[in-house]
């Protein structure tokens, strides 16, 4: 009875032993973070080289540690950075981590496990990414970008786009601006699948100020926002070509649906393609300014969307046919219906162009129309503007 307490007390002690360890290991790994989150907050202080001092000092605590003539004599900084660094360890670093823990988000330095693989193969890596809800698993992903003031059009196949691919179980990358952004991510949210919002500006900040539901609703649906700007930060022109590189890098291709001729998007293209990636492009009309970005990404050697199942087959992803969605081809149409089906492209066409193209009176269009309608060949845009279905 004797040797069965002590052998009772010795597995009790190892436990208690091992939770202390364990205990300890936990509040070590916090510190090592708060130490990470500082270097991560020196943004104006190439990325690059925070991650070179970081792994050659051993960990972020060893910089935040060193002596100035040390960091001096490693002939890694400017005088201006050196001295910006410097001062950022007069702040009151404890004080701030409490702050970042209250704000209910995570830091994944380049140094984690978690941080994406994607990343590391870029040539300008962020140190460290801030993210609100979940970060992008090794699923297949895509990312959506284009106009803030897109077409009805353009937003209908970003929309469309975004579910397709969340039906499917790829994950929809894009920046949450206004117009194709937006439309992506909702999209995806249709689809009930994942998508991620890259911003401009600290990832506590949601920008636009009006997409607060979506904001929500993408961390919600088991997505997340993403930035590699601390909390707090608000977004500034600059910062959006530089966020580009990561949202074309956590994709495993890029699509632009429209974009002008010196949009942001085709930064965000010009990133992908120097990463390796493919880049496609849906077409426009020639001269419509919203087109012109896509076209001359064609004329350059884009992929061409011109029909979605067919992107998605070359993915790998072909979406399943339902009976609502037959072709054309399985369609028996009347005479009128097919004259006025082809004299439609996808870009919306007024009621009037219809009639005067077709020279059927308005009540056979109007018909014809709603026939189209229903067999899902056709869609009203808006108000008597009439396009082809994708």
């Amino acid at each position: 009875m004797h040797e069965l307490m002590n052998t009772t007390k010795e597995v009790f002690g190892k436990i208690e032993k091992n939770g202390e360890q364990g205990q300890a290991a936990k509040n070590q790994a916090q510190e090592n973070l708060k130490y990470d989150f500082w270097l991560a907050s020196l943004l104006y202080i190439d990325s690059r080289k925070r991650i070179r001092v970081s792994e050659m000092c051993g960990s972020a605590q060893a910089v935040y540690e060193l002596k100035e003539e040390t960091l001096k004599n490693m002939y890694l900084f400017t005088d201006t950075e050196l001295q910006y660094l410097l001062e950022s360890r007069k702040k009151d670093l404890n004080r701030i981590w409490e702050c970042f823990l209250a704000k209910n988000m995570r830091l994944i330095p380049y140094s984690s496990r978690a941080y994406p693989d994607k990343l590391t193969h870029i040539a300008q890596p962020p140190y460290a990414i801030f993210c609100k809800g979940a970060m992008p698993d090794a699923r297949k992903s895509v990312g959506i970008v284009g106009a803030r003031m897109c077409s009805e059009y353009g937003r209908s196949i970003a929309t469309k786009l975004g579910k397709l691919l969340a039906d499917k179980d790829v994950q929809v990358i894009s920046g949450m601006a206004l117009g194709i952004d937006s439309a992506s991510h909702a999209g995806a949210l249709q689809g009930k699948g994942s998508t991620f919002a890259v911003l401009g500006c600290g990832c506590d900040v949601c920008y636009p100020k009006n997409a607060r539901n979506l904001y929500e609703n993408i961390q919600s649906s088991g997505g997340g926002i993403l930035s590699e700007y601390p909390p707090g930060t608000e977004p500034m022109p600059y910062r959006f070509p530089e966020r580009n590189r990561i949202i074309s890098a956590l994709s495993d291709c890029l699509v632009v649906v429209e974009a002008k001729k010196k949009s942001g998007s085709l930064i965000t293209a010009d990133a992908a393609l120097e990463q390796g990636k493919d880049v496609y492009a849906v077409p426009g009309r020639f001269g419509d300014a919203l087109s012109e970005g896509c076209n001359a990404l064609i004329g350059q050697g884009a992929g061409i969307i011109y029909d979605l199942d067919i992107f998605l087959e070359n993915l790998g992803y072909l979406p399943e046919k339902e009976a609502e969605t037959t072709k054309i081809k399985n369609i028996s149409l009347a005479k009128t219906e097919q004259l006025v089906y082809c004299c439609l492209d996808l870009h919306p066409k007024h009621i009037n162009y219809i009639i005067e193209e077709t020279g059927l009176d308005l009540l056979t269009v109007l018909r014809d129309l709603g026939n189209l309608k229903r067999y899902r060949l056709v869609q009203e845009t808006f108000q008597n503007y009439f396009s082809k279905s994708i």
